[in-house]
């Protein structure tokens, strides 16, 4: 089919099947982990069909056995694996005997994580990988770009030899990504009615089906989308939970659980700072469910600043054996650095800026981030074609480069 594309994580869920009886693979709704994972397996159920979710909750015990009886159909799958509980048991107690690696693949929309029976069960048992929506290179099937780990990793940019840049005016595939985003069910659909209908059935099955899986609540689904239209519009500023509160009428503790159970379906991520702003921000996982729920109501760095977060994080989370943190680095009233990875020891601050050289305002974000990580190398990210090494540990670069 036109829309397949090879993902990135696919070599680490095979490595991990050569040496873990179970491995996971989790993330948003539509971002392809049924068609990643039957792509690896002959032996594949998914439990959003009735029948199968019904015997896994009411004969688990069955519903392994049956499953797993022919060693040749190993690994065998099951998609949506979270709609039924019952099951966890049972398969923690299958790979106690079995202990041969590649046993089974599990994947689902929400974090084992936040519920207990699941995270108790599989503790140690399983190696989990989360799927990222497709980035711009994925999507136009070309190797993963680690430059992101290159520059937090590198002691003198002007080592590199940067490849030239179209300037983001040029790039066809990233003008279209903020506005079809990376979930292939929807972004590889060209009419903008029938992507409409997809999107809004999709958030109907969030709100209504998954949320309430990890989340007490019986908020109705119009509020709900009502609150999930506010977040895209509010993506990267300060989180205001009283104004928020106000604005949907919903209550403050009721609305910090909400988000925290939206956060658990990936459809949000939190970015904590480091600095001494301390509310969080938050990002949808996908900048095309956020085109299309804000409305349109982002500026040129607000498009910048969503790209960046949509991509810069891509190689840390696929690359093996690599623990990373992303956050953010606010003062009050002075820096502001609206990306920060950490990992092993170092640091890379990103800013994004419409122009090429460096605002005065940004170069004091920069020297305040330097001052507060020293070990850290710091980029200015904008939409043009130049590169500017501007120090050992400072370079300006066009977005395309990272995308």
């Amino acid at each position: 089919m036109a829309h397949v594309r090879s993902r990135y994580l696919e070599p680490l869920v095979k490595q991990g099947l050569s040496h873990k009886g179970i491995v996971g693979v989790f993330g948003h709704r539509q971002v392809g982990k049924t068609t990643l994972i039957e792509g690896l397996t002959q032996n594949y159920v998914t439990l959003d069909n009735t029948i199968q979710r019904e015997k896994a909750n009411q004969i688990p015990e069955e519903f392994i056995s049956e499953l797993c009886k022919n060693s040749d159909l190993l690994p065998a799958a099951i998609d949506e694996c979270q709609l039924a509980p019952p099951l966890f048991p049972e398969i923690k107690d299958y790979v106690r005997v079995h202990k041969k690696p590649g046993q089974m693949i599990l994947s689902g929309s929400v974090r084992f994580s936040s519920r207990k029976a699941i995270r108790e069960s599989l503790t140690g048992r399983m190696l989990s990988y989360e799927l990222l929506p497709f980035s711009v290179s994925e999507l136009e099937e070309k190797p993963i770009n680690r430059l992101g780990i290159d520059l937090l990793q590198s002691k003198d940019f002007r080592q590199f030899k940067f490849k030239p840049a179209k300037g983001l005016d040029r790039h066809p595939t990233a003008t279209k990504y903020l506005s079809l985003g990376g979930l292939p069910g929807i972004c590889f659909v060209r009419n903008p009615r029938d992507r409409k209908d997809l999107i809004e059935s999709q958030l109907d099955l969030i709100l209504d089906r998954d949320l309430r899986l990890v989340c007490d609540t019986d908020i109705p689904l119009s509020q709900l989308k009502i609150l999930v239209r506010l977040l895209a519009q509010n993506q990267n500023k300060s989180l205001n939970y009283t104004e928020f509160s106000r604005k949907v009428r919903i209550s403050t503790p009721t609305l910090k659980k909400i988000l925290t159970g939206l956060e658990a379906i990936f459809f949000i991520r939190f970015l904590y700072s480091k600095g001494n702003e301390t509310k969080p921000v938050l990002f949808l996982e996908d900048q095309g469910e956020a085109s299309y729920l804000a409305g349109g109501r982002f500026d040129a760095v607000d498009d910048l600043e969503r790209l960046a977060f949509a991509h810069i994080r891509v190689p840390f989370a696929y690359e093996t054996g690599l623990t990373y943190e992303i956050s953010q680095y606010r003062q009050q009233g002075r820096a502001y650095v609206p990306f920060v990875i950490e990992s092993e020891g170092k640091g890379l601050g990103l800013i994004c800026s419409l122009e090429t050289r460096p605002s005065l305002g940004a170069i004091r974000s920069a020297a305040s981030f330097k001052n507060q990580f020293p070990n850290s190398n710091l980029v200015f990210l904008h939409p043009g074609k130049e590169v500017d090494v501007i120090s050992a540990d400072q370079v300006s670069l066009p977005i395309e480069l990272i995308l």
